[in-house]
């Protein structure tokens, strides 16, 4: 007499049940990887906010110590570099098109502390601090674009 219901070979059993857990596991490291695209892109959200906040910061502090070149190059150097030091920590600790607007926007402080210099020796070049500040102006605005 043949059963009503056919039981299925074993092999055929542990290949469904091997195929059963595959796909679940497969759901479940998407899951997680979905999960840690998420904390990544939260954490470069949050990380992009804050260098944006800080290079707007830098960017006003440095126009105010860039106008004071001719008058007291020493320092507007020191304010410069101060605030080229802190963008360069900022930059140490992101990646990818912040970490570039970042490095844009040290770039443009390291003229203008090079710019202060020259001023210190008595040659200040207006249309070098000018560029300088275009580049920084360029870098934040930029750098909002990103974020």
């Amino acid at each position: 007499m043949t059963p009503r219901h056919p039981v299925a070979p074993a092999g055929l059993l542990r290949r469904t049940a091997a195929t059963v857990l595959t796909v679940a596991a497969v759901g479940v490291l998407g899951a997680c990887e979905q999960a840690e695209d998420a904390i990544s892109d939260a954490a470069s959200d949050g990380a992009c906010r804050l260098a944006q906040e800080a290079v707007d910061g830098i960017a006003g502090q440095a126009r105010q110590a860039a106008e004071s070149i001719g008058a007291d190059p020493e320092a507007a150097r020191r304010e410069l570099s101060a605030l080229r030091d802190s963008v360069a920590a900022a930059e140490d600790n992101l990646s990818g098109e912040t970490q570039a607007r970042l490095q844009q926007a040290r770039e443009a402080l390291d003229a203008l502390v090079q710019e202060s210099r020259d001023a210190a020796e008595g040659a200040v070049d207006q249309q070098a601090v000018t560029e300088a500040e275009q580049q920084l102006d360029d870098a934040v605005e930029q750098l909002t674009q990103v974020c």
